[in-house]
């Protein structure tokens, strides 16, 4: 299940457990005020830099475990794919996350249809 379309600033607020799953082709955009810097001398202007706490798997459905969103990643993880000896927390706020925002189902027959058509002509 992907992060469901709609506002995910909650998620982004603090590196924490609570992650926006995108796929292929997803969009996030990201806005902010401007009124607490300071205002810019005449002919500069003003750059942004954005640090990101994240991870990326390759949703190639050439890739093993690609057509897949999990194992989930978490703080803490020592290495990806886990071990039994490392779990994802499950507490409450977690569980919570699960339901509010990961409800976008995204099947991989579309891309396996179009893939097949290719191949017959």
């Amino acid at each position: 299940m992907y992060t469901r379309d709609g506002d995910v600033t909650p998620l982004l607020e603090s590196p924490d457990n609570l992650s926006v799953i995108m796929n292929s082709g997803d969009e996030l955009t990201v806005t902010f005020s401007q009124t607490d810097a300071p205002p810019l001398r005449d002919g500069w202007k003003r750059d942004y830099l954005l640090y990101s706490d994240g991870w990326l798997k390759d949703g190639d459905l050439n890739t093993a475990t690609g057509n897949i969103v999990g194992p989930l990643p978490f703080q803490g993880i020592t290495a990806y794919p886990y071990g039994p000896e490392q779990k994802i927390p499950k507490d409450e706020e977690f569980h919570t996350y699960l339901k509010q925002y990961n409800t976008r189902e995204v099947k991989g027959d579309l891309f396996r249809r179009v893939l097949s058509q290719e191949g017959d002509k």
